[in-house]
């Protein structure tokens, strides 16, 4: 499969519709959930008001001389939720919505993906307050180089203490920057300083495959989910990715990618809403065709192969099978909840949907498969990267020249064997066939079979607790801080 690399995009939060007032914070959502999975495990209410609140958070502000001369003021924060296990892992987003809320929300949901996934790190989350459309790119690198320098100085960060990550507003080029400034503040002293970050461009220490990885790890969670005939019968839906019909809500990194991996798979994107409005076409949208559009334009508006432009949202309220949010939070809400005419909605973004809506459309038999287990691919393959830089060496290059090897010798013994006249010579497959893995093949292959394995346990504690996906992801991951807690103390 082809990949074209996509920027992250920032979402024009007035496109889509926005959660009501007395639906609460984006933490008092996670908050919620938490509360309510954690009612099926057995572990006592202390622990877990431990186990929810957020070990250290901070804010501070950043100096800036814009491009014009003026001076101004940006807010900065970082979360680390749980640092019981070290080093806390997290996404660093630039977006004027950010609050000390959002960043102990994301935090939170964190800590509970690396433990669903089974990664050494503590939950982690921060950003920068500012629109990114709004400042130049020189003003974006001085206020990511200040935000890592401030970061250091307040031991913050490090290969061993705190790994920012892409997220919202930010990808190869802005770690790559934090990278930059981290290694030149601390590498006489760290000998570790690349594997400050992850999410860097690959000359600056990043990994083949994470780009995608999100967008990956959505596809393959999906993908087994439906391949489960048992679970799909017992929910009424379906089995089998192929031939469902897609809405994306966000053609970003995730979206896209997701979208690519899809509708290669042989499902079909019929819809696709972004920052300058939405369209929609039953017969299908080719997202190859859109990103380059995208690519070129800026959103999907103009789109050809369009049937039906709206300048709004209104494309994700069309009937399909699936719908995959991968914008933001909370833009599944009580109040247009009712509005979904789907059957499936596969979380990409960080707490998509709030706990009213998921209760009406439960109701209504929608099948909700969850955020935190679904978009884990990008901290998976993260931790990939930090072991490459960690290890000071690619992923196969000790062992794929052998490998390859090995393979050919293995060739000749059938063919001796056999007798058999094999020639590989004019066959491109034959040759790909016996190549050693490269790091995209050792990549990917590492990211779906993490993504099977914890797909399989949360469907596992589903069928023990008789609850949902989401609770099941949710109770897995409580069980697992519970047992590292048991184990190792609390106490310094």
């Amino acid at each position: 499969m082809h990949i074209q690399k996509i920027s992250r995009s920032i979402i024009n939060r007035s496109c889509f519709s926005t959660s009501a007032v007395n639906e609460g914070t984006f933490l008092d959502q996670v908050m919620a959930y938490f509360n309510k999975a954690s009612g099926h495990t057995n572990i006592s209410q202390d622990k877990l008001d431990f186990y929810k609140s957020t070990d250290i958070v901070i804010k501070f502000n950043l100096p800036l001389v814009r491009d014009d001369g003026t001076y101004v003021c940006v807010p900065a924060y970082r979360a680390q939720h749980k640092t019981y296990r070290l080093p806390t892992k997290g996404g660093t987003r630039l977006s004027p919505h950010i609050n000390i809320e959002e960043v102990e929300a994301l935090s939170f949901l964190m800590t509970l993906k690396n433990s669903i996934l089974d990664l050494p790190y503590g939950g982690a989350k921060g950003g920068i307050g500012i629109n990114p459309r709004k400042f130049s790119k020189r003003e974006i690198e001085t206020l990511m180089r200040r935000y890592t320098l401030e970061l250091a100085k307040k031991n913050f960060i490090g290969a061993a203490i705190d790994v920012p990550g892409p997220d919202l507003g930010t990808g190869e080029q802005e770690m790559s920057w934090m990278k930059d400034a981290y290694t030149k503040f601390k590498g006489h002293q760290d000998i570790n300083s690349v594997g400050c970050v992850t999410g860097k461009a690959i000359n600056q220490g990043g990994i083949s495959g994470r780009q995608e990885s999100t967008g990956m790890g959505i596809f393959f969670a999906t993908r087994e989910i439906l391949n489960d005939v048992k679970y799909c019968q017992s929910v009424g839906i379906e089995p089998s990715l192929k031939g469902k019909s897609i809405i994306i809500q966000g053609f970003g990194n995730v979206g896209s990618f997701c979208a690519k991996y899809m509708y290669d798979y042989g499902a079909k994107i019929i819809g696709v809403a972004e920052h300058d409005g939405s369209i929609y076409n039953p017969n299908g949208i080719n997202p190859y065709e859109l990103a380059a559009h995208k690519t070129k334009t800026g959103g999907v508006k103009g789109f050809v192969n369009a049937q039906k432009y709206w300048e709004d949202e209104q494309a994700i309220y069309q009937q399909c099978d699936i719908f995959i949010p991968a914008a933001f939070e909370k833009t599944v809400n009580a109040n247009n909840a009712d509005k979904f005419n789907c059957k499936i909605i596969a979380e990409g973004a960080n707490g998509p949907t709030t706990m009213a809506a998921e209760d009406k459309l439960l109701a209504k038999g929608v099948i909700f498969l969850p955020d935190i287990l679904l978009n884990a691919g990008g901290v998976t393959v993260s931790y990939l990267e930090w072991l490459k830089n960690l290890k000071h060496i690619n992923p196969g290059r000790m062992t794929r020249r052998w490998e390859e090897q090995a393979k050919h010798r293995i060739l000749e013994v059938i063919k001796m064997s056999t007798g058999l006249n094999i020639n590989i010579k004019d066959s491109k497959l034959a040759k790909k066939m016996l190549e050693g893995p490269s790091e995209t093949d050792l990549v990917h292959t590492a990211l779906e079979q993490s993504m099977i394995e914890a797909v399989k346990n949360i469907m596992a504690t589903s069928q023990e607790c008789k609850v949902n996906l989401r609770l099941a992801a949710y109770i897995s991951a409580i069980n697992k801080l519970n047992e590292h807690f048991e184990i190792s103390g609390v106490e310094a």
